[in-house]
């Protein structure tokens, strides 16, 4: 689905034998100043980077209500509708099609416009929004438009809104109770009621989903999107995955910490400090403790292991258990058991 295909599996394009945009151009010429102009700024035909206008925006220009700025926007889409059996207008609908049905019948906005252009010589990213254009009065298809939930997106008219809800619903139910990032391919196991293209496509639609280079989690997640420095901080560990010394550390939560406030060196030596999660294991070194490390000197993790054994130990076994806890080197720990009088043979 969102696979990418090896030389031999890349399909050929298919051609289209006018510039799309210029049929469509040429169509918009036969409308009304006013028609031309609304549907323009609702489908932003001028400027492809720009986000389109509201109705109420609009509607301001022409002293119109929004509702008379929808009615004229509907009035152009049934127009184009008519206007629907140029070929090249057909060729991208039904490539539009195709693409939904392997995708589970749902596809993200700019996923299934990005698709519908590396399928179609002749298409170029200038003309995206006459492409959605044309897609709007195709009916086998239906837009839903972005909201506080979803991402804009594409469907089959035969394929239900609740199915979409119920599929994401599921993942994430999957997602809280694993509680970590999973692959696609997991999910789909892990959920087999649920379409499986269904399952993929909406991790790309719904907000509530992330994707990291380990698989997809869910956005609220700390682990995830760390709000805090001491969250970046264990998000640090858990990636690099061994101790750091504290200048690593701060080197790695400043080049990557999304937050409008000013983070200081010194601000992440004090989270270092007063949160029981990491240990000061020596020399200006840190982990995390929940990987078994100790705070403090080589002779406090000699102490810690002779107390969790209560009683005399050979100096192998010290050396042994110091290690597990601590990777510190077999003559560093002998020279602190000689030391420090505290320590009898």
């Amino acid at each position: 689905m969102m696979n990418i295909k090896t030389d031999k599996q890349v399909e050929e394009k298919i051609a289209i034998e006018e510039d799309f945009k210029g049929i469509m151009v040429k169509f918009l010429g036969f409308l009304s100043d006013k028609e031309n102009d609304v549907i323009s700024r609702r489908f932003s035909l001028n400027n492809p980077k720009s986000t389109k206008e509201t109705l109420d925006s609009i509607g301001k220009t022409y002293s119109i209500t929004r509702e008379r700025v929808r009615q004229i926007e509907n009035s152009v889409l049934n127009k184009i509708l008519r206007f629907a059996s140029n070929p090249s207008m057909k060729i991208v609908q039904k490539i539009a099609v195709n693409i939904l049905k392997e995708n589970g019948g749902i596809c993200e906005d700019e996923i299934l416009i990005s698709k519908i252009i590396s399928k179609v010589d002749g298409l170029k990213e200038s003309d995206v929004n006459f492409i959605r254009l044309s897609l709007v009065v195709c009916k086998e298809i239906k837009k839903q438009e972005k909201n506080q939930f979803n991402r804009a997106f594409w469907k089959l008219y035969n394929i239900s809104i609740i199915d979409f809800k119920e599929t994401v619903k599921s993942i994430k139910k999957t997602m809280n109770k694993e509680k970590q990032l999973i692959t696609v391919r997991d999910l789909v196991k892990d959920i087999p009621e649920a379409d499986a293209d269904m399952i993929e496509s909406s991790l790309y639609i719904d907000w509530i989903f992330c994707q990291k280079e380990e698989g997809w989690g869910i956005t609220s997640w700390r682990h995830i999107n760390p709000r805090s420095i001491k969250d970046k901080i264990i998000l640090v560990f858990k990636n690099i995955g061994k101790k750091l010394h504290f200048s690593e550390v701060a080197n790695h939560v400043l080049d990557d910490f999304n937050s409008h406030k000013i983070v200081t060196r010194q601000a992440i030596h004090n989270e270092l400090i007063r949160h029981d999660e990491f240990a000061l294991i020596g020399r200006g070194e840190y982990g995390l403790k929940e990987w078994g490390m100790v705070a403090g000197t080589v002779s406090d993790v000699i102490i810690q292991v002779l107390k969790e054994h209560n009683g005399p130990m050979q100096r192998r076994a010290i050396i042994e258990a110091v290690q597990k806890k601590r990777d510190i080197r077999e003559t560093t720990i002998s020279l602190n058991l000689q030391k420090y009088p505290f320590f009898e043979r």
